[in-house]
């Protein structure tokens, strides 16, 4: 189970998840005097909290603990591919998301953009490691079906 490539790429998209869960997403300057930082438990206007955005969080930490629940399903290989399909569905969902708040809390015209955080690059690396994943476990299934077709 440990000793398996997938369970690597598992645990640190797990990693990043909880990475992307903690760190700030993004921070920008409102109406060029204001700072805005975004996270994924709340947005910040100048250091106190604006707007609550415990969605993203829900969706990060969720995402997190399914790669880790997944990792332990190691004897089902094909329900380990449908779960992290359903990650990677979450994990787009986490960008979308994202994406929506952004546009509905502020007018993106007042908005100058300062810097990418480390949260918001963490689920596209999950994105990449759970595909990875997903490749190791059905070369693993091919393998395991062509060696019971020797069987018998």
């Amino acid at each position: 189970m440990f000793q398996r490539i997938q369970t690597i790429f598992l645990v640190l998209a797990a990693a990043a998840m909880l990475i992307a869960s903690s760190t700030p997403l993004a921070t920008f300057n409102y109406n060029y005097s204001e700072e805005v930082v975004f996270e994924s438990m709340g947005i910040y206007l100048n250091g106190t909290l604006n707007d609550s955005t415990w969605g993203l969080f829900a969706i990060s930490i969720g995402s997190s603990v399914l790669a880790l629940i997944t990792i332990f399903l190691y004897k089902k290989r094909m329900l380990q591919i449908r779960l992290s399909i359903f990650n990677l569905v979450l994990m787009i969902g986490f960008y979308l998301f994202f994406g929506f708040i952004f546009y509905k809390v502020y007018s993106v015209e007042e908005l100058l953009f300062n810097k990418i955080g480390v949260g918001l690059i963490m689920p596209l690396i999950a994105i990449i490691l759970t595909i990875l994943a997903i490749r190791r476990i059905g070369s693993d299934e091919a393998l395991v079906q062509s060696l019971n077709r020797l069987r018998g």
